[in-house]
C-alpha cells in the first residue's frame, strides 16, 4: 500500500513536471513578457498567476505619453514652473500605483531586474505627483523666490539619469526595446535637469532643453507602446507575434559561462 501510494505521489510529480515544460515559453518569449532572462526559481507561480508586466508598462504610458506633450506645449498644454500639472492624477495612479502592482507581481515571481525598474519608476511618478500637489508644499515652501525649489529638484533628475544609465546597461541582456526606451531617458532627465537648473539662474535655455528633454521622453513612449503591445499580442496567443529584439543570447550570462565550462571540463 506504501509502494502505491509512493508511485502515486511520483506520478503526479511527473505529471505537475511535464505540464510545467509544455507550458514553459522559449528562452525569447520568456523575456519578451517578462523583460529579463529567465532565471531559474522555485515553484511554478509564472504559471499559475498572470504576468504584470504589461500592467506596470500600461501605467507608465498612461502617465509618461501625456507627460510628454504637455512638456513639449502641443496644443497649449503646460503648467506652472514650465511642468505639467493637470494630470497629477495620473500620476499617482497609473504612473505610481500601476507601476507598484506591477512590479509586486514581478518581485512575486522572482523577476528581481523588471521589479527594481518598475519600481524605482513608479516612485519617480509618485514623487512627480507629490511635487506638484500644494498640500506637500514643494513649490510653495520656496515663496516667491523658488529658484532653490529648481536647483533641488534638478539634482533629483539627474540622479534619476545616473539610475537609467545602469538599467540601460543591465537591459542590454533583454531586448533592443527596453534599450532604447532607457537610452531615451538617459537623454530625458539631464535635459530637464539642465530646464530646472536654467530655470533657477533665470538665464539660460531653459525651455528649450525642457522640449528636447521631452521629446526623447516621447520617443520612450512610442517604443514602450510597441513593446506593450507586442505583449498584449503574446497574452492572447495571437497567431504571430511582433519583434522585439531580443538580446538575451548575445550576451551569455556568468551562469551559462560556468555551465559550458563545466561541459569542457
Amino acid at each position: 500500500m506504501a509502494t502505491h501510494t509512493h508511485h502515486t505521489k511520483q506520478e503526479e510529480m511527473e505529471t505537475i513536471e511535464n505540464a510545467s515544460n509544455i507550458l514553459r515559453p522559449t528562452p525569447s518569449n520568456f523575456e519578451r513578457l517578462y523583460l529579463a532572462p529567465e532565471q531559474p526559481v522555485a515553484g511554478v507561480l509564472r504559471y499559475t498567476f498572470a504576468n504584470p508586466t504589461p500592467i506596470a508598462l500600461a501605467g507608465f504610458l498612461l502617465a509618461n505619453t501625456p507627460a510628454t506633450c504637455m512638456l513639449m506645449g502641443w496644443h497649449g498644454a503646460g503648467g506652472g514652473a514650465g511642468i505639467a500639472n493637470a494630470d497629477t492624477g495620473a500620476y499617482f495612479f497609473c504612473g505610481g500605483v500601476l507601476l507598484y502592482a506591477g512590479a509586486i507581481g514581478e518581485w512575486i515571481l522572482g523577476n528581481t531586474f523588471p521589479a527594481v525598474v518598475f519600481f524605482t519608476f513608479g516612485g519617480f511618478w509618485a514623487t512627480f505627483g507629490a511635487t506638484l500637489t500644494p498640500f506637500f508644499d514643494a513649490v510653495a515652501g520656496y515663496g516667491d523666490a523658488p529658484t532653490g525649489f529648481y536647483d533641488s529638484f534638478a539634482f533629483f533628475l539627474v540622479f534619476m539619469a545616473v539610475l537609467c544609465l545602469f538599467y540601460a546597461i543591465a537591459a542590454l541582456r533583454t531586448n533592443i526595446c527596453l534599450v532604447v526606451i532607457l537610452v531615451c531617458f538617459c537623454v530625458t532627465f539631464p535635459c530637464l535637469a539642465a530646464s530646472y537648473f536654467y530655470a533657477g539662474a533665470g538665464v539660460g535655455p531653459a525651455t528649450e532643453c525642457r522640449v528636447v528633454g521631452a521629446a526623447f521622453a516621447f520617443v520612450a513612449s512610442l517604443v514602450a507602446w510597441y513593446l506593450w503591445f507586442s505583449m498584449l499580442l503574446e497574452a492572447v496567443d495571437w497567431p504571430f507575434s511582433l519583434p522585439v529584439g531580443d538580446l538575451s543570447t548575445m550576451i551569455k550570462g556568468k551562469s551559462d559561462k560556468l555551465k559550458s565550462a563545466e561541459n569542457m571540463a
